[in-house]
């Protein structure tokens, strides 16, 4: 398998992963946001930190810019920190919807930081995916909490977009920057948490929250922030946004309203159009290499 395909496997796995914090939110309803966050990111930050020492020894060679390792954790630590609050505060599929900006940030982030130059069809598609996320938040109530987390979610995606560009120059492996971001996290809710006492089974719940849908999402995303231009990093993302609120109807019949339903067709559209695209050129890259290899006959 190339590194592009491969990259685009690991993106879509994250998103899928991603995909199931409303269904823990919705399990773990009895919590408040920072006990949530706090139990979620300890727990995140010590499995990683786990995963990290066992190869800890092969890894030390690797080219690691410290910089942006740091850029890297502060973005995904601020990341977190807006996410859980932000999923309390309004709808799951307005989280969803409003992360669908998240290609638009991230080819901002990298014509400014890394030069590139997104491809037409990316660009072109990030736009059609902002459109259905604007579809989706033109039917959002009005009320402050929502508007509080709309904002906390927009905060979210610029984060994760910032730490997108900084996964693709800072190079290694991405285990250290998952527990660091995490440990951090939990020591922010830990200050704001009025309470972290939880039972057994919500400590398991928020264990598998913490692995699942954080750690395992964490590193599936950054390998494939490696391997792949950003802006077709944070496009690829987008399968996250219709599974969201996808599982939560499921579950617990929260039903999206029908402006969420249309603007999440018009999201998963463009990630479908993107992911269609992608295999073609890929496909075709192969062809010319393998061609180049054999030479004239």
């Amino acid at each position: 398998m190339d590194d592009r395909r491969a990259g685009a496997l690991c993106v879509l796995s994250a998103a899928l992963l991603w995909s199931t914090a409303g269904l823990f939110m919705g399990l773990l309803a009895e919590l408040d946001a920072w006990t949530i966050l706090f139990w979620r990111s300890l727990f995140g930050a010590f499995m990683a930190t786990a995963l990290y020492f066992p190869g800890a020894g092969r890894r030390r060679g690797a080219a690691v810019s410290m910089k942006w390792w740091w850029i890297a954790v502060a973005a995904s630590a601020v990341g977190m920190v807006a996410f859980i609050p932000a999923l309390r505060l309004t709808s799951v599929a307005n989280v969803a919807m409003i992360h669908a900006a998240l290609p638009v940030f991230a080819a901002l982030a990298s014509i400014l930081i890394l030069g590139e130059t997104p491809s037409r069809a990316t660009v072109l598609l990030s736009c059609v995916a902002l459109a259905g996320a604007l579809v989706i938040l033109s039917g959002s109530p009005a009320g402050s909490s929502d508007r509080a987390g709309d904002l906390l979610a927009l905060l979210m995606t610029m984060s994760i977009a910032l730490m997108t560009v900084a996964l693709r120059l800072r190079g290694g492996s991405n285990l250290s920057m998952v527990a660091a971001s995490n440990a951090i996290a939990a020591g922010v809710a830990y200050c704001l948490s009025p309470d972290i006492a939880v039972d057994v089974a919500q400590t398991g719940l928020l264990a598998a929250f913490g692995l699942i849908q954080m750690v395992f999402g964490l590193l599936l995303y950054g390998k494939g922030a490696q391997l792949l231009a950003s802006a077709e990093t944070a496009l690829l993302s987008l399968a996250e946004v219709p599974l969201s609120p996808l599982w939560v109807w499921l579950a617990f019949s929260q039903q999206p309203t029908p402006p969420g339903m249309v603007g999440g067709l018009i999201i998963l559209a463009a990630a479908a159009a993107h992911g269609v695209l992608h295999l073609r050129r890929s496909s075709a890259e192969s062809l010319r290499l393998r061609q180049s290899s054999e030479g004239p006959s």
